[in-house]
């Protein structure tokens, strides 16, 4: 993987998304990611999505405007997160300038710090970086996240009691939020890319507001 090693000052807050093999509710929140995936083969396999409402990186000139653009990630893990050996693909929104997609490639690989500064000791395969059309929606039972013929990502909400309101998860310690909206994979929620074809229908599902920055 070549990695970019500008020095960023940035910030990012927005939405993020994540669709995993995992039986809802996933561990990683609970365990830090310590614990070994509830899923069939013991594996961690998802797309996270990250919707950026307002953002910004400043390298060594100018300041970047990183507002408005989706990020995504197809992430294959061999055991518990928090040990390593990840297998990542990184897709870009084509609206981005290339200054900001290459701001982007530095921030989710780990080189700038902040709250993604420990992707760089997890990835050991980097698939590369894809620049392509990536929407982001909200809707009345949860959310989507599509790429043209990659990714029809679907969350949709687990009712809480009697149905009612969302189940959320609050005061956590977990790197991504302090609260994290319980969710499942909507009907043919998947992403093909890679040499994979994974289907996460009814897998566990995340949803949260995010407040990330680095160094």
């Amino acid at each position: 993987m070549t990695k970019n090693q500008t020095k960023l000052n940035w910030e990012i807050n927005g939405h993020f998304l994540l669709n995993c093999n995992c039986d809802v509710f996933c561990n990683c929140p609970m365990s830090l990611g310590r614990a070994v995936p509830n899923s069939p083969n013991g594996k961690c396999f998802s797309w996270w999505g990250i919707s950026i409402e307002k953002g910004f990186a400043i390298g060594e000139s100018d300041k970047i405007d990183l507002s408005g653009l989706n990020v995504a990630i197809l992430l294959e893990v061999p055991g518990p997160l928090s040990m390593g050996g990840w297998t990542v693909g990184l897709y870009i929104d084509e609206k981005a300038s290339d200054d900001a997609a290459d701001a982007l490639l530095t921030i989710f690989s780990g080189q700038a710090g902040g709250q993604t500064g420990w992707f760089s000791s997890m990835i050991s395969n980097f698939l590369g970086v894809t620049r392509c059309a990536i929407d982001y929606k909200e809707t009345e039972n949860g959310w989507t996240y599509t790429i043209p013929n990659i990714l029809e990502g679907s969350i949709e909400k687990e009712p809480g009691l009697n149905n009612e309101s969302v189940i959320k998860i609050s005061n956590l310690k977990y790197w991504v939020a302090p609260e994290i909206i319980v969710g499942r994979g909507g009907k043919k929620s998947r992403i093909r890319d890679h040499g994979r074809n994974w289907d996460f229908t009814n897998g566990s599902g995340e949803y949260c507001a995010v407040e990330w920055s680095g160094p």
